[in-house]
């Protein structure tokens, strides 16, 4: 793996990967195109740094969030 990546953030829905990105910031910028509901950037940072996995239901959707690596 290239040792410049610290980081990977993934989102899945319905066991499918749907975004992933190095960066939390554009991370959130493709799930917000994805997802208009999604939480702010602000508060992504904030629950990673908590836990490295959880779970958000928005509409009905469950999505699963992981933070990798």
């Amino acid at each position: 793996m290239n040792e410049r990546i610290t980081k990977l953030f993934v989102c899945c829905l319905n066991n499918q990967v749907i975004a992933f990105e190095t960066n939390l910031l554009e991370f959130h910028k493709k799930m917000a195109a994805i997802e208009p509901k999604v939480y702010s950037y602000r508060w992504l940072g904030k629950k990673f740094k908590e836990s490295p996995t959880y779970e958000q239901t928005i509409d009905g959707k469950s999505y699963s969030f992981q933070q990798l690596v």
